[in-house]
């Protein structure tokens, strides 16, 4: 049972990546690359245009109070058709380029092609020299045909522009990998660009909200699950997610405290703090200079600072609702301030109380409401020396290799050990917690009664115990594999005495049988006057409290 098995936790862990990882990339298409765009477009669409030749707009850029142009002398050069005649002969590229020009010349392609091709817009009486063209139409063949009809109808084309850094960004990017462009290239990322979309075909501000809003839930909601998810083998599969979801590992399965909290609101009151500079203040966002994918980084800044606020309430919420006070450390066989001591009755600190809690604590029928301790694997990849040696000694009778997990308890994280063995039907675990380590071995009967042994050092279980759910037995010993053979001969014993058999525990399930031994084993102590609990019914997978039959008996 290592770090990488496949468990449900793992599984749900890659679910859960898998499905943020969506989240986030749709979201990120939809919100940054389409619903950006087309809500600056809305928002500077009313602004008047301003009439420019292509040679103004060239020199002087984008006008300062408004986005929309109208160009005197525009000539509108739809994009050809790809040509396949140079791909054979003397003039043949190279054949990958053949090949991926092939299929795009295909006829089941055309469609696609078609969204994708841009018009190019040069002044009237100038011809197209060369394939770079600072003025260029948005996506798609159907915008360079409705811009060519205009400019027929009206002799002019109202459009609105942006600038396109396309040219400069791969400037950049080689120059930042050290990779020497083409004289060509050079000089075309030193010259402005600009994208032009017709006004006509400006889209309403509703639609362009509904792109934002509907992107920025999706990559709030994939954030949050790339940052929820716990890690796993499924780290290797997904590793986008698990990249995403690294600043959630501080607070993700009951890690949370003060500190970890804090700092998640102020990284997410940082980042929205740093959207809106750069949406507004950098990107001009509603602006005639504005320029879209400053916009789109402040949005993006934006969905990560709300998602890190989100998350770090959430973790907050979690722990309040599912965590254990220091008060019920001791369900867990854990003390927070002293080391657990045999025989030694649960101790409530008096003077840190209210008066009122002390006195509705003080009355006989109070009974705290029993909330089961929060599971996860460990990221730590070792453990003590007395843990390390017992579970070795395990390992040698059979048993699995240890998964070390952690189980959060309050405000104290306790690690612990987990393994399967003896044809897969007694599950040993180790707690190790300020330095004192306890180990435990547990059966399931095919009742549903279990049996439970302690090596004595469990400060909870100071005599066996027959109970209704749970058979308790303390032995004074300080090895695992003695525990072992002395908790399998008083499990045989028992399940003789009850006419019924060992249930055969799957290793996968180890999540579910903790659960449901500690549930069973509280409610065991509190019947023989241990402790005072409030138990409701539960399920965990195939086991049921109170306890009920079991699937997949093994016989003893």
């Amino acid at each position: 049972m290592g770090l990488l098995r496949p468990t449900h936790k793992t599984r749900s862990g890659f679910r859960r990546a898998s499905l943020g990882t969506l989240l986030l990339i749709g979201g990120g298409v939809a919100g940054l690359l389409i619903g950006m765009p087309k809500l600056h477009q809305s928002l500077t669409a009313e602004q008047a245009p301003q009439e420019l030749t292509c040679v103004e707009l060239l020199q002087g850029g984008i006008p300062t109070d408004t986005a929309v142009v109208t160009l005197t002398d525009a000539v509108v050069h739809p994009p050809g058709k790809i040509n396949t005649d140079n791909l054979d002969g003397e003039n043949a590229v190279t054949p990958a380029l053949g090949g991926i020009t092939k299929l795009l010349a295909d006829p089941r392609a055309e469609k696609l092609v078609d969204r994708l091709v841009r018009g190019d817009v040069l002044p009237r009486g100038i011809p197209k020299r060369g394939d770079y063209q600072p003025l260029k139409l948005s996506l798609g063949r159907q915008v360079a045909e409705l811009a060519q009809e205009e400019i027929e109808k009206a002799g002019k084309l109202t459009v609105h522009v942006s600038a396109d850094p396309t040219s400069r960004w791969v400037s950049q990017a080689a120059g930042l990998l050290s990779i020497e462009l083409p004289e060509k290239l050079a000089k075309q990322a030193e010259m402005p660009a600009y994208t032009l979309h017709p006004a006509s075909l400006i889209g309403s501000r509703r639609d362009a909200m509904f792109w934002v809003g509907g992107g920025a839930v999706a990559m709030v909601l994939g954030f949050i699950l790339c940052g929820s998810a716990p890690l796993g083998w499924w780290m290797f599969v997904s590793p986008i997610g698990a990249v995403l979801g690294l600043p959630g590992i501080f607070i993700r399965n009951g890690r949370g405290n003060f500190l970890t909290w804090l700092l998640g609101i102020i990284v997410g009151g940082a980042s929205l703090a740093g959207a809106y500079h750069l949406a507004v203040t950098m990107g001009g966002f509603g602006q005639a200079s504005g320029t879209w994918w400053l916009t789109a980084a402040g949005l993006l800044a934006g969905c990560f600072g709300t998602a890190a606020i989100l998350g770090t309430c959430l973790s907050f919420r979690n722990r309040r609702r599912g965590g254990l006070g220091a008060d019920q450390l001791a369900n867990l066989g854990v003390d927070s301030n002293s080391k657990p001591r045999r025989n030694a009755a649960p101790q409530t600190n008096e003077v840190s109380k209210p008066v009122q809690l002390q006195s509705m604590i003080a009355k006989p029928e109070y009974a705290r409401r029993y909330l089961d301790p929060k599971l996860s694997v460990s990221i730590e990849m070792e453990t003590a020396e007395e843990v390390s040696t017992q579970t070795k000694s395990l390992e040698k009778l059979q048993f699995d290799a240890p998964l070390i997990i952690e189980v959060c308890a309050g405000e104290h994280t306790c690690t612990g050990t987990v393994q399967v063995g003896c044809q897969n039907m007694v599950m040993a675990t180790t707690d190790e917690y300020e330095g004192d380590m306890h180990i435990r071995m547990t059966s399931v009967l095919e009742d549903g009664h279990l049996v439970v042994s302690s090596d004595g050092r469990d400060g909870r279980l100071v005599e066996p115990i027959n109970g209704d759910a749970t058979s308790v037995r303390i032995y004074e010993v300080t090895k695992a594999a003695k525990l072992v053979t002395k908790h399998l001969e008083e499990a045989a014993k028992i399940a003789e005495k009850r006419k019924t058999t060992l249930v055969m525990l799957d290793p996968s399930e180890w999540r579910d049988i903790i659960h449901y031994s500690e549930r069973s084993l509280a409610a065991t102590l509190h019947d023989a006057h241990h402790e005072k609990w409030d138990i409701t019914n539960a399920h965990y997978g195939r086991f049921n409290f109170p306890p009920t039959p079991v699937t997949m008996p093994a016989m003893v």
